[in-house]
């Protein structure tokens, strides 16, 4: 019985310190790859701080090394909540986080999506923030949670 509670211990103040750990790594700037969205390619600049708030500036670009710029960009601002710990289809640890997006815009024009609650799953692997491989923004602002990591599509910090 003491093995046990001894091995439950264990399991729980890993967690918790792992837990710590995402919150304190995710805080500060992360740069995206060159991504091919739409035509055209995109890489997108997030910012998360200490207190729960968000921006990410999605820039779009002619190349696929994201060298020639195009006027256009998207930003998206608001709050974000890290919940509980959960294990990826593909084994990995990776937490629960819901979006809270305040504003959406392009320029002076507002976009659709504010007011919606983005529901994913986020990890940090390797120096890597990767997110859940949404089908798409329907799925994820319906609460659709993804169960699987997105590993080709990731973001380093700055």
């Amino acid at each position: 019985m003491n093995k046990f509670v001894a091995t439950l211990a264990g399991t729980l103040l890993f967690s918790v310190a792992q837990a710590g750990t995402l919150e304190r790594q995710l805080v500060g700037q992360w740069l995206s790859q060159c991504k091919q969205a739409s035509g055209s390619y995109m890489q997108i600049t997030s910012r998360f701080t200490a207190d729960g708030k968000y921006s990410a500036r999605s820039k779009f670009y002619l190349d696929p090394g994201c060298t020639q710029a195009m006027e256009m960009e998207m930003v998206s601002s608001g709050n974000y909540r890290l919940g509980g710990q959960l294990t990826a289809e593909g084994g990995e640890a990776a937490r629960e986080i819901d979006i809270d997006v305040v504003e959406m815009r392009s320029g002076q024009m507002q976009l659709p999506g504010a007011g919606q609650r983005i529901t994913q799953i986020i990890a940090i692997i390797d120096g890597r923030m990767v997110f859940g491989d949404a089908p798409g923004l329907q799925s994820v602002t319906a609460g659709e949670r993804p169960r699987k990591l997105n590993k080709q599509f990731y973001s380093h910090k700055q």
